[in-house]
Parts: C-alpha cells; sequence; structure tokens
C-alpha cells in the first residue's frame, strides 16, 4: 500500500512552473516612477529648473561681463543644472538602503545587477532630458538677449563642438552623483561624499599636483569637455570619466550583489 501510494504521488506530482524573467522595460518604468515620484525628486527637479533659470539670468543680466555668444549661455544653463541634477540621481540609487524596500525590490528581482542597470538607464536618460531642456532655455535665452539688442554670435558649424561637449558635460556630471550614490547606498554619506571629494580633487591644480589633476580633477577635464576642447584631451576625459563614474558605479553593482539585506 505505501509503495503503491509512493508511486502515485511521484507520477501526479507536476514541477513547479518556471517564472518568466521581469521585463527590462518593466524595470524602467518601475525606476522612472521611484526617480520623480517622490516629493523630494519633484523638489529637486523644480530646483534644477530654478537653477536653469538663475544661471541664465546671469548671463543677461551680466552681459558686459560674460561672452555673448549661444555656447556661454550653454555654460550657464550647464552650470546651473549640475547643481542639483547629481543630487536627484545619487537619491535613486541610495533609495532601496535608504529607505529599507530593498526587501520588496530584490525580492521581485533577484539579480540585483539589472535593478542597478535600469537605475543606470534611467538616470543617463533623465540627465540627457535635463540637458536637452536646458539647451532650449539657453536658446530661449539668446532669442531674448537678441531681442534687447545684443548681438549674440550662435554660428552652428563652430559651435558643434562645444553643443555636445555641453551634453556631455550635464550627463557625466549628473552619473557621478548615480555612481556615488551606488558606492555608498546611504543618501546623507553619498552626499557628503560627492561634494567632499570633488573639493579634495581641486587640490590637484596647485602647483606640481596640476599634472596628477589634468587626469583626475573633474573641474579641468569635464571643463575641456564642455568648453569642446577635445583635441590633445582625449585620454584624460577618458580617464577621468572612468574614475569618478565607471569605477564606483561598478564598486557599488559589486557591493550591492553582496550586500546582506536586514
Amino acid at each position: 500500500m505505501t509503495t503503491h501510494t509512493s508511486r502515485n504521488l511521484r507520477t501526479t506530482q507536476t514541477a513547479a512552473p518556471e517564472l518568466a524573467p521581469i521585463p527590462f522595460e518593466r524595470l524602467l518604468r518601475v525606476e522612472l516612477l521611484k526617480t520623480v515620484g517622490t516629493r523630494a525628486a519633484r523638489w529637486l527637479l523644480v530646483a534644477s529648473v530654478v537653477s536653469i533659470v538663475g544661471g541664465l539670468g546671469i548671463a543677461l543680466i551680466f552681459a558686459h561681463d560674460i561672452d555673448q555668444s549661444r555656447t556661454s549661455y550653454l555654460s550657464a544653463a550647464a552650470l546651473g543644472l549640475t547643481r542639483v541634477t547629481p543630487i536627484l540621481l545619487l537619491m535613486a540609487m541610495t533609495g532601496e538602503w535608504s529607505q529599507r524596500t530593498a526587501m520588496v525590490t530584490f525580492t521581485q528581482e533577484p539579480r540585483r545587477s539589472r535593478v542597478v542597470a535600469a537605475k543606470a538607464t534611467v538616470g543617463l536618460g533623465l540627465a540627457a532630458a535635463l540637458a536637452v531642456l536646458g539647451g532650449l532655455a539657453a536658446q530661449a535665452a539668446v532669442f531674448a538677449a537678441r531681442a534687447g539688442g545684443r548681438h549674440v554670435s550662435a554660428g552652428l558649424a563652430h559651435d558643434g563642438p562645444r553643443i555636445i561637449g555641453y551634453v556631455l558635460f550635464v550627463v557625466l556630471i549628473s552619473l557621478v552623483g548615480m555612481a556615488f550614490g551606488a558606492l555608498v547606498q546611504n543618501t546623507p554619506a553619498a552626499i557628503v561624499a560627492f561634494f567632499a571629494l570633488g573639493g579634495l580633487a581641486n587640490l590637484f591644480s596647485i602647483g606640481a599636483l596640476s599634472a596628477v589633476g589634468d587626469w583626475v580633477n573633474t573641474g579641468v577635464t569635464f571643463g575641456w569637455i564642455l568648453e569642446g576642447k577635445w583635441s590633445g584631451h582625449g585620454a584624460q576625459m577618458i580617464v577621468s570619466a572612468l574614475l569618478w563614474v565607471g569605477l564606483p558605479l561598478a564598486l557599488g553593482t559589486r557591493r550591492a550583489n553582496r550586500r546582506e539585506i536586514r
């Protein structure tokens, strides 16, 4: 009887159905909502817009002290954007750990590297979108300056490298904040590290350290990108981007994969 029953159980038992993985585009939608859906994120987006307007306002008001060209207005928009946008992406990366939602997120998607990849993709797209918004605002400021009787140079052929550099500058600075969030995984500590290490890097612009600063100081290397000075600086730009974006993001992904969830 026991043997017969066991045989029947073995023949009637079916394997548990294998669950299909969560589509990556669904992860992207979820991470986008988590990035911009909180009250803090909305205020940071508002602050980004205010920073753009403020930077362009300064360029319009102090016209005699600022070169009147499209690229000058783009630089003003970029400097305004990069004061706030990195913090927004930083908070998106630290959200799971600071808000104690890691258990829910990584239960739904156990492959943590996919979640980090989705966050990075959303951050990249959001930074690019804000860069476009800043570019449109800069063009509006150019029109306003011309309407006020100022001559603002705007040759596309000449400004092409700087327009590309403007977009890359905004994206790279924003990704530095995201990478620090991925590495530190704590919002206050990541914000402090972002500003503190950025300030320490500026020390490499002093005296004999300037040769090292040409490789590690983003104020120099990313400044070349913003100004469209590609010739002769490509290696320094790549090394600086790998040091401040690639390395902390890779280490942060590795840490997220190994970190114990409590």
